[in-house]
């Protein structure tokens, strides 16, 4: 295994600090520039300063991001761009960003065959285990798998058009999958406690695999389930953090390395190999940034997604508070 040195972290960072002093100083310049020819008030250049600063975060993210892909060929929590920051001071605005992978959650899309035509029962059971394990109604997992399969059955627990075109605002199921995760309060059983829970452990943006370098224990606890915990046993909440207290250490290199942090995950693997070759990964694909900046108590946000291939970073969702 090829360590990370303290010396490469460093070297990346100062890179990634690099960048984001240019873009900033870019970018004032610009303001610096316009505002010569222009009227504006204190607080729309306030705005567009604090919209500059974000930019100048996603940019540093994404060269966190390129610099990660020239490492270990797995991504772990060590990672430059998976770890907390402070604020960036930068003249009299600040910059705040936050990173996170899209793989160390579920992606909800694959609750369903890519066809839409019937649900990925193994998925189901997996997000029953995690809505059970976050003390959620489980059965709103048959709502989400109406709300993308392509038919107008509803499951036990689930809901189709003539549910929601019966409420004080109607519309219809969607019979599609989720393209925004804010999408969710639309399915019937989800309310803005029950999304706010679950926010942080689902997407809808992601290759469907999970990073067992990165997911949380809320994720890891749903790897096992229904099938699959009736024939191998199931992850508990104890067995998920010896997992994460092993990683720490000894990052998995492979999905089979999952076998090497005690006999009952050995067993588990073995006996489950099929399933998991196809659901259990080392690496993330998508990543998203949330880039903030503040100049006058005036705050700007830019949230992204992005999906990297090989040392390229392609955004494929954007969005400006």
């Amino acid at each position: 295994m090829k360590l990370r040195t303290g010396n490469n972290r460093g070297v990346a960072l100062l890179t990634t600090l690099l960048t984001l002093v240019l873009v900033v100083v870019l970018t004032n310049e610009i303001f610096r520039i316009g505002t010569r020819t222009a009227q504006t008030s204190a607080y729309g250049k306030d705005s567009i300063r604090s919209a500059m600063l974000a930019e100048a975060g996603i940019s540093a993210a994404r060269l966190a991001l390129q610099e990660s892909t020239k490492g270990d060929p797995y991504d772990t929590l060590e990672e430059l761009w998976a770890r907390p920051t402070p604020p960036f001071e930068m003249g009299d605005g600040t910059i705040s960003v936050f990173v996170e992978d899209e793989e160390r959650k579920i992606n909800l899309n694959r609750l369903v065959m890519s066809n839409g035509n019937a649900p990925d029962e193994d998925r189901v059971a997996m997000f029953r285990a995690f809505l059970t394990h976050m003390e959620i109604d489980a059965s709103i997992a048959d709502a989400f798998v109406d709300w993308l399969d392509n038919d107008d059955t509803p499951r036990v627990g689930g809901a189709e058009s003539n549910y929601y075109l019966s409420l004080p605002r109607p519309y219809k199921a969607k019979n599609d999958l989720f393209d925004t995760i804010e999408e969710i309060l639309l399915v019937r059983g989800v309310t803005q406690e029950i999304y706010d829970k679950i926010r942080p452990f689902v997407t809808v943006t992601s290759s469907g695999r999970i990073n067992i370098n990165t997911a949380p224990a809320e994720v890891l606890v749903s790897l096992s389930a229904g099938r699959i915990a009736a024939e191998s046993g199931a992850i508990d909440t104890e067995s998920a953090a010896l997992l994460i207290e092993y990683r720490k250490e000894r990052p998995f290199q492979k999905a089979s390395d999952i076998g090497n942090v005690s006999p009952f995950f050995k067993n588990l693997y073995n006996q489950q190999a099929a399933f998991y070759s196809g659901i259990l990964d080392v690496k993330s694909t998508h990543f998203h940034v949330r880039s903030s900046g503040n100049v006058g108590d005036t705050i700007r946000t830019i949230d992204v997604i992005g999906a990297r291939g090989g040392n390229d970073v392609k955004w494929v969702f954007r969005r400006l508070e």
